[in-house]
């Protein structure tokens, strides 16, 4: 029977059919009385009787629950007999629309709030004695501010029922093999650990794209969940960070007990995963992570109140392009004599690494390593914890970009053109790209391509994990390292600053699971700054800040190139700018150094030292990190008596 237009309850004006299940239908329906769109949901003309105990099961579960992560039940009634419920309508689709995960870290915390909040959910479900048992992308939607809510209680019990073992015993399996956990797959010992499994089935699928495990028919699915191993979630998408995917493969354990075990303690290891990543894109990669943003997090909370806390000599020159990185109570940054200094947040010196030649490409912290590159092409990965070093690997030309993770490799370019990606157990060669030109840049990684910028003009796309080309184009000299800005889902803008000063915006878009020029509108503007550029651009907010070599800086809307707020630093300017909890930090070649506010340029701080900065300062938990071109790192940190403005 066809219910579109019609009115139930007096109320209800069935609009447009959203799913149909065995049981019943889901409608968008327009509530009369209260002037909102929301979903109906209605049982059949005829069903089984079991379907119907399923349906007023989910009623009375529903009823029951109270949670920010479940779907509500608003309102309950009958039309011609036949049973029916609203609940707000969830129009941002179903879970699997977050992934596959992007190499961002916007996307990964979307996906891990998401996941926090479910876990959450199940927490609440399991602490009143129930078990979902058909937990699927699909039964977890979205709000429009992609907020998930689970729904679908139908199979929601408080243990297996004499009418579900029977069921099982007679092979009709209740739920959904692609996310069903060994023992329901058995029709055993089913309970909370049986939703959590499902969670990590359900989050592999939208961290990979695809599930666990699939087959020619439902059995051969169930085989693999009760025998057989899935796949690292990073073969099948190396965007996942490694946290993640730790996370992910715990949940799928075979066992119950090396599950985690509660929904409230997963929550907490998900959320310590998000903070984990946010420190690690911020702090422990140059530029705030691989798309190069510029933002990092943990900046100080008043700024003009920044004082000097302490100096330590670093035995060199320290001069562009290297930046101070840091992972924990660690910042490391590079010299010309050949050593990388790593020096603890209290400013003890906690050890040197030496090299054959100039250690200036930005050092990289990695999963409790120093990943180090020198001009002598020798690239080092160091064992931070006792200083022992895994491996080194040998390229024939300088080391000038950051040494960059992905897929279980490092990503990094030399000066003589080249692309290395590196594995990073063994430290051997696994493709390289050669460019037409020298590269002074540092790769940038989103949408499962890497992009690099050559000094001949040419902007290259390759696959991140082949090194396959994907595409190029040509936009002139590049010395400075662009940066990507996320526009939406499956998209983001590439600035890439020209060394004569020109900055072009590039449209991005996800296509077939590679990132690619927008085909209609790939160029979004340019905009001359009309001098040279050494300075990487940094963004955040809607806004891109560039600094030209000349000391000017100008704040522009990423989407329009629209100029917002301009400032004249006092000297040149070759360190790239960082952005942090709405503040820009600035440091130029005459040693001045400078906070702003992001929205409108207005100076909050300012010191000027005798010694000049070309490397790229760090903000991390409240201080500023600036190295100075004699050798010398300082770190300012917030005084508690007056602001210090000279």
């Amino acid at each position: 029977m066809d219910l579109l237009d019609a009115r139930l309850d007096q109320r209800y004006v069935l609009q447009d059919l959203l799913g149909e299940g065995g049981s019943a239908k889901v409608y968008r329906a327009h509530d009369e009385r209260l002037g909102r769109d929301v979903a109906v949901k209605i049982l059949h003309d005829h069903v089984h009787p079991a379907d119907r105990t399923r349906f007023e099961r989910e009623i009375r579960t529903l009823a029951r629950l109270a949670h920010p992560g479940v779907v509500s039940i608003l309102d309950l009634g009958t039309f011609e007999g036949r049973t029916f419920f609203s609940m707000p309508l969830l129009s941002g689709g179903p879970l699997s629309t977050l992934g596959p995960l992007e190499d961002t870290p916007e996307s990964a915390e979307v996906f891990l709030d998401a996941a926090t909040l479910i876990a959450q959910a199940l927490h609440h479900l399991h602490d009143r004695g129930l078990v979902h048992r058909d937990l699927t992308p699909n039964n977890i939607l979205l709000d429009a501010h992609r907020t998930p809510r689970v729904m679908d209680f139908g199979l929601v019990s408080s243990g297996m029922s004499e009418h579900t073992l029977h069921l099982t015993r007679s092979g009709v399996t209740l739920g959904t093999p692609q996310y069903m956990a060994p023992e329901q797959a058995r029709g055993v010992n089913v309970g909370p650990h049986s939703d959590l499994y499902a969670l990590g089935a359900v989050l592999y699928r939208v961290a990979c794209g695809s599930p666990p495990f699939v087959g020619d028919n439902d059995q051969s699915v169930l085989y693999q969940h009760v025998y057989e191993l899935p796949d690292d979630p990073r073969l099948h998408n190396p965007a996942v960070p490694d946290e993640i995917a730790r996370l992910i493969l715990t949940l799928l354990a075979k066992k119950p007990e090396a599950r985690p075990e509660s929904g409230l303690r997963l929550a907490r290891q998900l959320q310590r995963a998000r903070d984990l990543l946010r420190r690690a894109h911020s702090s422990g990669q140059y530029r705030g992570g691989r798309a190069r943003g510029g933002e990092h997090l943990g900046g100080p909370l008043s700024p003009g109140a920044l004082q000097e806390a302490w100096a330590v000599p670093l035995g060199g020159e320290v001069t562009w392009p290297a930046a101070v990185t840091g992972s924990g109570p660690l910042v490391t940054v590079g010299t010309r004599q050949g050593q990388l200094a790593v020096v603890n947040v209290s400013g003890d010196l906690h050890a040197t690494y030496t090299a054959r030649d100039e250690v200036t490409a930005p050092a990289t912290f990695h999963e409790g390593t120093l990943v180090y590159g020198a001009w002598d092409g020798t690239l080092r990965r160091v064992r931070v914890q006792d200083s022992h070093e895994l491996w080194r690997h040998q390229t024939r030309a300088e080391i000038t970009g950051t040494p960059t993770p992905w897929g279980g490799r490092y990503l990094v370019t030399s000066r003589d053109g080249h692309l290395h990606s590196v594995d990073g157990d063994s430290g051997e060669l696994a493709w390289a790209y050669r460019t037409g030109g020298p590269i002074a840049a540092s790769p940038v990684v989103w949408g499962s391509n890497v992009f690099i910028a050559d000094e001949d003009g040419w902007l290259h796309a390759l696959d991140a994990t082949t090194g396959t080309p994907v595409f190029k184009t040509q936009l002139g000299t590049v010395h400075a390292t662009p940066a990507l800005a996320p526009r939406g889902r499956g998209e983001a803008v590439l600035i890439v600053p020209t060394w004569n000063g020109e900055v072009h915006a590039l449209h991005l878009q996800v296509r077939q699971g590679r990132a690619h020029l927008a085909a209609d509108e790939p160029l979004l503007w340019t905009y001359d700054v009309e001098g040279e550029v050494w300075a990487s651009p940094a963004t955040a907010e809607g806004l891109v800040v560039i600094a030209a070599w000349d000391g000017q800086v100008r704040a522009l809307r990423v989407l329009d190139g629209e100029e917002v707020w301009t400032h004249r630093a006092s000297g040149r300017v070759t360190a790239s700018p960082v952005i942090s909890d709405g503040h820009v930090f600035l440091a130029t070649e005459d040693g001045e150094l400078s906070a702003l506010t992001l929205t409108r340029g207005q100076v909050r701080w300012r010191a000027l030292h005798p010694t000049g900065v070309q490397a790229t300062p760090l903000v991390s938990d409240g201080a500023l990190y600036v190295a100075f071109m004699d050798g010398t790192l300082r770190a300012y940190r917030e005084a508690t008596g007056q602001p210090l403005t000279t």
